[in-house]
């Protein structure tokens, strides 16, 4: 209860770019609580600022205090500061607009359309997409899904089709962790329309996706599927994308199945950012 009043309490100060309530003290406890370690002080600090975001002080599209004042806050030096600002933000879980601060990620435009990104009839321009609600339901099976968001054995499926350009229709199922993400279940079902789920995560439950890793293979389509995305049968197969996200400390955040149809329009798929080696 303690923690959902702070969270509360600073959002108004985290957008104006002051410290969340509470937030610098704990950062300062987190920072020394690891003295005596072997771990370097810029780790230790990066690691702090990790545990902090993942417990929502500072959630996607806050702006972080300045440099000197974390340096003052928790004890060191302006460089150590620097230093692990600068990793968080080549693991882009920061964003460092120069002469406006520091922010935490939210994740760009690209990589929310970055599965429906078909090109329009210019050749340049992407095709119009509107996503359909199906069904929203917790499930205990097992796949892909289990396998990387273990170990998790029930998780929320919430399935959308996709119409592209009014011309043909793609199917995406996607999957988080029930016990986690549970409160998906009581959202408005007319909410899950048109909304990208990657984006109720970010701000609803702090989990943006950071960071991505992408399969592909093609295949005949189930006859639930195929059905779903209205194929005839001679036309029931095509791509099947999956896509494994992570959120803060490479935490698997979601994973989303996606049914692609042949001889449709060429799919545009910009390079993710990578996770660090």
């Amino acid at each position: 209860m303690q923690v959902a009043r702070e969270r509360a309490a600073k959002a108004k100060a985290a957008r104006a770019g002051s410290p969340a309530p509470g937030a610098l003290e704990r950062l300062r406890a987190r920072v020394a609580a690891g003295e005596g370690s072997d771990e370097p002080r810029h780790s230790r600090l990066r690691s702090a600022l990790l545990d902090l975001m993942a417990q929502g002080f500072w959630s996607p599209g806050d702006k972080l205090p300045p440099e000197k004042d974390i340096a003052a806050a928790v004890g060191l030096s302006l460089g150590t500061v620097q230093k692990a600002l600068a990793r968080l933000a080549a693991s882009n879980v920061l964003v460092r607009r120069h002469g406006h601060g520091t922010f935490v990620s939210a994740g760009t435009q690209g990589e929310q359309l970055l599965h429906f990104r078909f090109v329009g009839d210019d050749g340049a321009a992407l095709a119009t997409v509107y996503a359909e609600a199906l069904d929203r339901r917790e499930v205990r099976t097992r796949g892909p899904w289990s396998d990387f968001l273990a170990p998790a054995t029930r998780f929320v499926r919430m399935r959308r089709r996709i119409n592209v350009a009014d011309e043909f229709d793609c199917l995406s199922d996607f999957y988080v962790d029930a016990e986690r993400y549970g409160a998906f279940l009581r959202i408005p079902f007319e909410e899950l329309h048109r909304v990208r789920l990657r984006t109720l995560l970010a701000e609803r439950f702090n989990a943006p996706t950071l960071a991505l890793r992408q399969s592909a293979h093609a295949c005949e389509f189930p006859a639930e599927i195929a059905r779903l995305m209205k194929l005839p049968r001679t036309r029931a197969f095509g791509l099947v994308l999956e896509v494994f996200s992570y959120t803060h400390r490479d935490m698997p955040v979601s994973f989303q199945r996606i049914y692609i149809p042949a001889n449709v329009r060429h799919l545009e798929i910009p390079s993710p950012h990578l996770r660090p080696a």
